[in-house]
């Protein structure tokens, strides 16, 4: 199992997005000095309490690593396990998104300039990721139907 490759990449999309679920994701500065964050407990500011609960994105990055775990543990049903490849594609774009859409709305009701971390790409390579893996199965599934061909 852990000699393909596809589960490599698979073993990177889960400590990128177990890494996710600690620290923050995105921290903003409102010029007085004040600072927010948001991360997996949802928007609060950096050093005090939460402000507000983001659910659907902490649902989010709850989902993608265990989507991932159960993923490379499906290595004997290829054809379910592209499908939740597929599904983690596609919910951390999702993730990104939804990340992105927080940010922008907290920025309408209150003028504040972001300072970049490193964990707000990480949706970005854990589908990269996914993708990668992926093609891997889908390749794999090739080389084993053609076999099927030749008996």
């Amino acid at each position: 199992m852990i000699q393909r490759i596809q589960t490599l990449f698979l073993l990177a999309c889960l400590i990128l997005s177990g890494l996710m679920l600690t620290g923050n994701l995105m921290v903003m500065d409102d010029g007085s000095g004040t600072l927010f964050s948001v991360s997996f407990a949802g928007l609060g500011k950096v050093g005090g309490g939460t402000l507000q609960k983001l659910w659907p994105l902490s649902a989010l990055l709850v989902m993608v690593p265990l989507l991932t775990l159960i993923s490379i543990f499906l290595f004997r049903n290829r054809k379910l396990q592209m499908r939740v490849a597929i599904l983690v594609i596609l919910l951390s774009l999702g993730t990104l998104l939804l990340g992105a859409f927080y940010i922008f709305m907290f920025d309408k009701k209150i003028e504040v300039s972001l300072i970049w971390k490193v964990r707000a790409v990480f949706p970005l390579i854990v589908a990269i990721l996914a993708w990668l893996a992926y093609r891997s199965i889908l390749k794999d599934d090739m080389v084993v139907k053609s076999y099927d061909r030749l008996r």
